[in-house]
């Protein structure tokens, strides 16, 4: 006699065969992942307890698995624990949409401000007696008008170069504020169940700054296999690589300049 299969313990419709919707806010869910994600806060609110502690406990990821969950809210991907959509996302996701741009470009104006300040450089003091003595002026040869070299074109060279497999960090090395670029390659990206699990993100950190502390966007994230360039605008001064990497096998990551 056959038996009929088990069904998922959650069914997506109800009695009427209408999409079944969370009793959790997207709206307040919304809120608490801008506000207070990176103490998982919006992750206790929908029920998942476990993942809640975990993404306090890491401080959100140290930032990534904070921006990340705020990315699926906002593009209705997230679920509660029973794995419904959240209630109110067609009602108010245009003004979370607009508010959480605002409040990422915000972030990057200000880390910017705070990163772009330069030393100031003290001019050199010349003794008074060195000042005051008369200079011969020597003969000068009359040179042969030659007519000027062109200057050479500018190709982009390698200022620093870091490699690994997980989180690791380079040692300082300096930027003279020209045009700069990343160069990555990140492969062998582990995956369940057709997901990707593999994440990373790259830091470009000005000397003397600590990202545990002083915080940081990241000048480019990854969650899968992936070889590319991405620009970064730096000021002159001295800097240092850190790089936040789950679940791959390895990575290369160079600093070049246009020089």
């Amino acid at each position: 006699m056959s038996q009929t299969p088990n069904l998922a313990p959650y069914p997506q419709a109800d009695a009427y065969g209408q999409p079944q919707i969370s009793s959790k806010s997207f709206l307040t869910t919304w809120l608490l992942s801008l506000l207070l994600g990176v103490l998982g806060v919006d992750r206790f609110y929908l029920g998942k307890v476990g993942t809640g502690i975990l993404k306090l406990v890491t401080i959100g990821g140290l930032g990534i698995w904070a921006l990340i969950d705020l990315i699926l809210i906002l593009t209705n991907k997230a679920r509660d624990k029973q794995g419904l959509p959240l209630e109110g996302y067609d009602k108010h996701k245009k003004i979370a949409l607009i508010v959480s741009a605002a409040f990422i470009v915000l972030s990057i104006i200000i880390n910017a401000a705070r990163g772009g300040s330069t030393p100031t450089t003290t001019p050199a003091v010349v003794p008074a007696n060195e000042a005051a003595a008369p200079v011969a002026a020597a003969p000068v040869a009359a040179a042969p008008a030659t007519q000027a070299a062109p200057a050479a074109a500018k190709t982009w060279t390698k200022v620093a170069e870091l490699a690994g497999s997980a989180d690791n960090a380079s040692q300082t090395f300096a930027l003279s504020g020209a045009d700069a670029r990343l160069v990555y390659t990140f492969t062998g990206g582990k995956e369940l169940n057709g997901s990707s699990m593999a994440l990373a993100s790259i830091y470009l950190v000005e000397e003397g700054k600590d990202l545990t502390k002083d915080g940081g966007l990241p000048a480019k994230l990854l969650q899968k296999d992936e070889s590319g360039e991405t620009a970064v605008h730096k000021s002159k001064g001295s800097y240092y690589l850190d790089v936040k990497a789950a679940n791959f096998d390895s990575w290369t990551i160079s600093v070049e300049e246009k020089k």
